[in-house]
């Protein structure tokens, strides 16, 4: 065990390293298996430990003895207390989620404070079956075969080709202290249930279950680089300004996997893919929404945006000028010069701006006359002819007077409302 756990260290580039490798320590018997191994094999190291308030005197007891083992032993000790169900409540995320989120953070901090070189996580080799299991209950891709990742950007974890019950000989022979999480024993979160009920009857199937398991995860991950190459390379020739072409996820030999890696960091899950493998071949408009993010089919194209990111009303600044002081009518498309007098703003003193304009999203049916053209034209047609996308359309606000359109917000303004040789006053508005 020893000489495999430094032969991880020396395939993350850290077995002679100088520098202090922050580990993450619960109090469990992995993470104190993996403080002791690191100290005893003379690497510099500091603890961090996170304190979730969620055991009462059980997590008070937890971070006693990792402070107490620190101490005895002159490492850097740093711990934080997490308001964990406070968090929940105001969040409605999972109590797992939240206590993930507020750990990493927790170690990006440490790192940059005290410039240490990565953090070292205590995911064990059952740990790693667990999550490769969990995935294809899930719907994984390729990616996902590799349970989790031995390492990753600030990450490292010498104990993932360790088993849970080699770690515990290991702590029984060395007389390490530990605490267990009676959490543990619980069925009721998915990992327990996959820990204490899955593996078993794999395990009663077939007595080199965790063996085989073992060896997928260690292939893929191996394979992982080339992988990634091969989707970047195949996602380059297929990507639009703003998503990805329909005809080029048609044409791949692997459609799920690429819009499985392209939609993932978005907040898509593997059913929400096969949705989007669905609405391709639909009618525009069609849509599959994430927690962030919003994927729309666009014609020729599946188009993607942070959600909601058209929500928030454009803020308005509005100057009163004199006709003499407009110096040129060249203004970007943020800028929309009026007729001060034909929208009843010709006394800025003396009127309200906010009971004269209204903002508001553009309906089915709205018409206006852009500026140049006498008629009138609907506006989804001078969209197409803007060349907007579905979700740029989605983005558009309007500026409107007596319900009449003003300014169609970073495009054009109404020809009715424009600064002619007659205007004395101009309504200069900025978004």
């Amino acid at each position: 065990m020893q000489s495999r756990f430094i032969a991880a260290l020396d395939s993350f580039g850290y077995s002679n390293s100088i520098e202090v490798i922050l580990v993450a320590v619960s109090g469990g018997v992995d993470s104190m298996v993996l403080a002791s191994l690191m100290n005893e094999n003379g690497f510099k190291i500091a603890v961090a430990h996170c304190n979730y308030q969620l055991r009462g005197a059980d997590s008070d007891s937890d971070e006693k003895l990792v402070r107490d083992w620190c101490v005895e032993r002159q490492i850097p000790f740093h711990s934080r207390h997490v308001a964990t169900q406070e968090l929940v409540d105001a969040t409605n995320d999972s109590i797992q989620m939240v206590a993930r989120n507020a750990r990493y953070a927790f170690f990006s901090e440490l790192i940059e404070q005290h410039s240490y070189a990565t953090t070292a996580l205590a995911h064990n080799l059952d740990d790693r079956i667990e999550s490769l299991l969990i995935n294809v209950l899930r719907g994984t891709g390729f990616r996902g075969l590799q349970g989790m990742p031995s390492q990753r950007k600030g990450l490292i974890r010498p104990l993932i080709g360790i088993s849970k019950q080699e770690i515990r000989e290991y702590a029984k022979e060395n007389e390490i202290p530990y605490r267990e999480d009676v959490s543990n024993s619980e069925t009721y979160y998915l990992r327990n249930w996959v820990r204490l009920r899955l593996l078993p009857m794999l395990n009663q199937a077939d007595p080199d279950a965790f063996s085989k398991l073992k060896e997928l995860t260690e292939r893929a991950e191996k394979e992982m680089s080339q992988y990634e190459k091969w989707v970047n390379a195949q996602l380059s020739e297929i990507r639009s300004d703003n998503g990805l072409y329909i005809d080029g996820i048609h044409g791949s030999k692997a459609p799920f996997t690429l819009l499985k890696e392209f939609l993932k960091p978005k907040g898509f899950s593997s059913d929400q893919v096969f949705e989007v493998l669905d609405i391709m071949n639909s009618e525009s408009g069609r849509e599959v929404v994430s927690e962030t993010h919003k994927l729309i089919k666009d014609r020729t194209q599946l188009i993607v945006a942070e959600k909601d990111s058209s929500e928030d009303e454009p803020i308005l600044h509005f100057e009163l000028l004199e006709r003499s002081e407009i110096k040129s009518f060249k203004e970007s498309k943020n800028v929309a010069l009026i007729d001060a007098e034909l929208v009843g703003a010709g006394n800025v003193w003396a009127i309200s701006l906010s009971s004269i304009f209204v903002l508001r999203k553009w309906r089915q049916g709205d018409r206006f006359q852009p500026l140049g053209m006498k008629g009138w034209k609907k506006l989804s047609d001078f969209f197409i002819d803007e060349k907007l996308s579905m979700i740029e359309k989605e983005q558009v606000w309007l500026l409107t007077s007596g319900n009449e359109i003003v300014w169609v917000v970073g495009h054009r303004i109404d020809d009715r409302f424009k600064v002619s040789e007659n205007t004395k006053k101009v309504l200069k508005i900025m978004a």
